[in-house]
């Protein structure tokens, strides 16, 4: 029920119920009087009996107990404005984003509700999303820095030998002062864009595939709830370890997810861990994968990134949907030992 109408409904309620409830208490305070009171009084009438008073504060009591019937809405409607002005200043605030809101009605607060949860998802999209890339820019650059600095302090120590060698010459301290040059540069060095950084600055290491899941399932549900898309999370396994790299390993998920999301007219994706297996399926039209392979990138990333990761992977698509299935060397082993 829309707002306008409740209360529209509420004030002709109030309008009503006072005058019936008012007449209602008089014409039961006069008859119970006459009918049980008034021979014991030497047959007083109504208005001058104790009854009347008695009415009077019943009538009090009543419009009391009125009064609060009806502001018991307002005030549940205050408390969703307050609860809504709380979250929005907080997710304003650099404080952790909050929780969405349970949505518990159909009229427009409900919907202000809605949209507000939706601010919260795209909200948790960004940060998720930029602090990936932060975070990748971060270890790209410290690995750039330590490859730069590494032929730097070999072409110092030769440097070293040769003017220990020869008589010393200007040109040395020159070429000294060239190498702290491009040295104190890698300092400097901004990041604009990883997306065509190769493999040789990855790093390994033990990833918890479930937590990483979730974090990017939450991250995703912004952009598949836009599309009319249910995003399902069910795992299975407590906790699945891998040795790879994190933000490399994030991109490979983005890229399956960015694809489903894109290109299967799915209305329903589930992402499950089961026997040391991370299985990706959804509803959709389902494609030809070597069809896909030459028209787009998405899945050459993939597989680019699978091998560089070392994870194995399956995937069957047909006219039901698509299914990618994940697994390290180790799983595979486990699976079928």
């Amino acid at each position: 029920m829309k707002l306008k109408k409740k209360y529209q409904l509420l004030l002709f309620a109030a309008i009503i119920s006072v005058p019936l409830l008012l007449l209602g208490i008089g014409v039961l305070m006069s008859v119970i009087y006459n009918a049980v009171f008034k021979p014991q009084n030497d047959q007083i009438p109504f208005h001058a009996s104790f009854a009347y008073p008695v009415m009077l504060v019943v009538y009090v009591l009543s419009l009391v107990l009125l009064a609060v019937l009806f502001s018991r809405s307002i005030r549940s409607l205050l408390n969703k404005i307050n609860l809504l002005n709380r979250t929005i200043r907080h997710l304003a605030s650099y404080d952790k984003i909050p929780s969405k809101i349970a949505v518990h009605g159909n009229d427009e607060m409900g919907e202000l509700i809605r949209s507000v949860n939706l601010l919260i998802e795209r909200t948790t999209y960004r940060e998720l999303e930029l602090k990936q890339q932060e975070d990748m820019q971060k270890e790209l650059l410290h690995k750039l820095r330590h490859d730069i600095n590494t032929p730097l302090t070999a072409v110092r120590l030769q440097l070293f030998d040769l003017e220990c060698q020869t008589a010393k010459s200007p040109i040395f301290e020159s070429l000294y002062q060239q190498i702290q040059y491009i040295a104190d540069l890698t300092k400097e060095i901004h990041l604009q864009s990883t997306d065509h950084l190769e493999s040789s600055y990855i790093l390994n290491e033990d990833v918890n595939i479930r937590d990483l899941l979730e974090t990017m399932v939450q991250k995703w549900g912004y952009l598949y709830s836009m599309h009319e898309i249910e995003l399902r999370f069910q795992p299975v396994d407590e906790a699945l370890i891998w040795s790879c790299n994190a933000l490399w390993v994030q991109r490979l998920f983005d890229n399956i997810l960015q694809n489903a999301m894109r290109h299967a007219k799915a209305t329903m994706l589930e992402v499950t861990i089961e026997h040391g297996v991370v299985s990706i399926r959804d509803n959709g039209i389902g494609f030809n994968e070597s069809q896909r392979r030459d028209e787009g990138m998405g899945l050459k990333i993939i597989a680019d990134i699978a091998r560089m990761l070392q994870i194995h992977y399956t995937l069957e698509s047909n006219e039901q949907g698509t299914l990618f299935r994940l697994y390290q060397h180790s799983m595979e082993l486990k699976k079928y030992d």
